[in-house]
């Protein structure tokens, strides 16, 4: 048990000595951390850059063990406190802050868990674990850039993490987390991060919690009044599906329920509710900003020998989705409490939220005045939501054809801000788009054949201009593909069956950001993963040990991280009976090396920090 975390936790530090090696203002190279013939958990997304300066370390927890008893499936997770105070020795500016996490479980039986970092209320980290097997113990490392939150840190807060892990007969191993808060001081090469001047929780936990909502209508909400000269504001969201909702994107109008039960890969559980999840933001009641809701895979969903060894894209590191709401910014300045609320559009028990909201103060004024000048983002959501069916009934009396949803909608938020500088107009322009086709065919009495081809994308365009000349501006694309196929074949006379599964999901994100003068800046993550495997028919499965069917595995997955500042990853696994057998790393950059400039955001949905004010 030791052995295993140790192995991973040197794996890493020989990743952080590369890095540190290398010399201010210059690339940082990547040393590998893979190892063929292996079946422990290994992804080729990209890690959290770093400047070439040492760091100052506060622990968090070190070796902390998740191993209370208890009935399994319970959600009333024990939180583990701990305090937190100011790192030694970096007292100045900070050119970045780093969460760095360690998770490990002995080999046995566990099923995936939800585990969140909290501190003062705010969200630090949210994501699942890796289930081990009967002979593989698994162990895993996760990384969250958190510069934009350096207000936070700033004073001594307390803080919990909760990790929903239940030690019971059936399963019997712990799970154990170290974690560390790194600072990188400031230097000449990467200064100070242009961080948030406050950092307000949504959580009513002071301490932090997620907030499950079950419907569409449900809200996680804070009324805050703020600062009288707050020039920009942005939400942080994570919205987490969870129960019904998990495997969201399977799920059809309840119209189609009773027609398309028998499709289902969980043993005749099929889940209503549609097959759109989205994020809508609200100020005072009044739609504010869109995000989009990745559909996330956990190692246990779907069918868990589809995630040996490499799990679905951001399975064990959620990236939280970012709102900009600006425009609100006089809004926030006049000096009466508002209401800033998330809630989930289609939302059908149920999801975990958590949002964090960051603001940024005009230092050369105590108070600032504006408003919001114009705002068409539909008041109910989802909006130009449209869904389409041709089942009927074959030949043969069984119940074939499609389920087309679809929805597309563009929205604008517009702000004006009166600053000693002088008026500054802000616009958020989106455009969403969402599809989910649902295929159902029955080449015989004993097969059911499904696919499911789902395409989420997001257009974001945001401009400033003073006094009526640009400012700056940026702009976003995030496309999200999903595709899912599966051949059900029923044995007996029961509800036993087994399927082959297929599975293909995807993850880009393009930024660019640009100024009235200066080089603008563009950056790229690219993931594309695809897995097959088979699966086996129990509502909820049993641990890995517990499945007793042949397995054939194989999967790859690839990462491509490209920026104007230089940085180029790019990472390629493959693997074969739930074993890693391909690596490639460099292939297309400079040397074939994967470099990452101290100042690159690979693990940000922006790919770049906040610009300032």
């Amino acid at each position: 048990m030791a052995k295993v975390k140790n192995d991973g936790a040197r794996r890493w530090l020989a990743l952080l000595a590369a890095c540190a090696a290398s010399v201010a203002g210059l690339h940082a190279a990547t040393a590998t951390r893979f190892e063929l013939g292996s079946r422990v958990a290994a992804t080729a997304e990209p890690p959290v850059s770093r400047p070439a300066v040492k760091p100052c370390a506060v622990t968090l927890f070190s070796h902390e063990a998740f191993d209370d008893q208890g009935d399994g499936s319970s959600m009333a997770a024990r939180p583990h406190r701990f305090e937190f105070a100011p790192p030694k020795g970096c007292t100045g500016g900070w050119s970045k802050v780093v969460l760095a996490m360690d998770f490990s479980v002995p080999a046995g039986r566990q099923f995936d868990r939800t585990v969140a970092l909290w501190l003062g209320g705010v969200n630090l980290y949210f994501g699942t674990t890796i289930e081990p097997e009967p002979g593989v113990a698994q162990h895993w490392h996760v990384e969250r850039e958190l510069g934009d939150y350096a207000a936070l840190f700033r004073s001594a807060q307390p803080g919990q993490l909760i990790l929903n892990n239940w030690v019971s007969p059936t399963t019997d191993q712990p799970i154990y987390v170290d974690a560390r808060l790194l600072f990188y001081p400031a230097s000449a090469a990467q200064p100070a991060a242009a961080a948030a001047d406050r950092v307000y929780a949504l959580s009513s936990d002071p301490r932090g919690e997620q907030t499950p909502l079950q419907d569409g209508a449900q809200e996680l909400s804070r009324t805050i009044t703020f600062p009288r000269n707050v020039e920009r504001a942005w939400l942080d969201v994570i919205a987490q599906s969870q129960a019904h909702d998990e495997r969201w994107y399977t799920c059809v109008d309840k119209a189609y329920l009773e027609r398309t039960r028998d499709y289902s890969l969980e043993s005749f559980e099929a889940c209503d509710g549609g097959s759109y999840r989205g994020v809508e933001v609200r100020v005072d009641g009044q739609p504010a900003g869109l995000a989009p809701v990745y559909p996330w895979i956990f190692t246990g969903g779907v069918a868990p020998h589809l995630w040996l060894p490499t799990p679905a894209i951001q399975t064990t590191n959620f990236i939280p989705a970012r709102v900009d709401l600006t425009p609100f910014a006089g809004l926030f300045d006049d000096g009466k409490p508002h209401t800033v609320a998330v809630r989930v559009p289609g939302a059908d028990h149920f999801f975990n939220v958590a949002a964090n909201l960051l603001v940024h103060l005009d230092p050369h004024a105590n108070e600032l005045s504006g408003e919001v000048t114009r705002n068409t983002l539909a008041a109910q959501q989802p909006a130009g939501l449209v869904v389409r069916d041709t089942l009927h009934a074959d030949a043969a009396g069984r119940i074939v054809g499609t389920i087309d949803t679809d929805m597309a909608q563009e929205g604008e938020v517009a702000g004006r801000l009166r600053t000693p500088r002088g008026v500054i107009a802000t616009t958020v322009h989106y455009t969403v788009g969402f599809r989910n086709h649902q295929t159902f065919a029955r080449p015989d009495d004993r097969r059911y054949d499904e696919t499911i081809d789902q395409l989420g994308t997001m257009s974001l365009a945001v401009e400033r201009t003073l006094d009526g000349k640009r400012l700056d501006g940026y702009t976003v694309q995030q496309r999200d593909p999903l595709y899912l196929a599966s051949r059900k074949t029923m044995h007996g006379t029961g509800q036993d069956f087994t399927a082959e599964v297929a599975m293909r999901q995807g993850h880009r994100i393009e930024a660019a950001h640009s100024g009235a003068q200066g080089k603008p800046y563009r950056a790229v993550l690219d993931e594309h993963l695809a897995t097959r495997d088979h699966a086996d028919g129990k509502t909820i499965p049993d641990p890995l040990d517990r499945s007793d069917f042949a397995h054939a595995e194989a999967g790859s997955e690839q990462a491509t991280f490209t920026d104007s500042l230089g940085s180029c990853y790019r990472t390629g696994l493959q693997s074969r009976d739930e074993r890693l057998s391909v690596v490639s790393e460099g292939e297309g950059c400079p040397g074939k090396v994967n470099r990452l400039d101290g100042r690159s955001r690979p693990d940000h949905p922006w790919l770049l920090p906040l610009s300032s004010p």
